[in-house]
């Protein structure tokens, strides 16, 4: 798998859409797709917004924010199928209810403080939380790509 290709080609090339078309109903210009698409400038957060719509990829707009500065305070989410998702989560739940986090964090979170002796059991549950907030993001991309999806063929 080629780790460098480009976010926007990509996820334009997963339809059926060329560059042209793309640009019609993003009322932008080719050369802007294409300076998106060769990494020449970085589209707008709106300009990205719409590619998700025209595309139907949700995962495009996370993409282009792990892409920016702040990416550091994201987690890093892949696009799993709907049963893998929702099997990694609830596998997660499951795991952390069973281990009792939620009472620790809740002795934790009492006093207002980290202090030092709870600080690594503190460190365990926030590591464990961000697997479960990766796992319903996973899942999240793929419901609303789902709903869209539906409501478009309703019409």
């Amino acid at each position: 798998m080629n780790i460098n290709i480009n976010i926007y080609k990509s996820a334009r090339e997963k339809t059926v859409f060329t560059q042209e078309s793309v640009a019609e109903q993003l009322h932008i210009s080719v050369e802007s797709i294409r300076a998106y698409e060769t990494g020449k400038r970085r589209p707008a957060d709106d300009i990205v917004a719409n590619m998700i719509d025209v595309y139907q990829y949700p995962y495009l707009g996370y993409q282009h924010l792990m892409s920016s500065p702040l990416c550091d305070l994201l987690p890093e989410v892949v696009p799993y199928s709907m049963e893998q998702a929702a099997m990694r989560l609830v596998r997660l739940l499951d795991k952390f209810d069973k281990n009792n986090q939620d009472d620790t964090l809740l002795e934790i979170a009492e006093d207002g403080l980290v202090s030092s002796d709870e600080l690594e059991d503190y460190q365990n549950i926030m590591d464990e939380l961000e697997e479960i907030m990766e796992a319903a993001m996973a899942l999240n991309f793929f419901v609303k790509k789902t709903k869209k999806i539906a409501r478009l063929c309703e019409v």
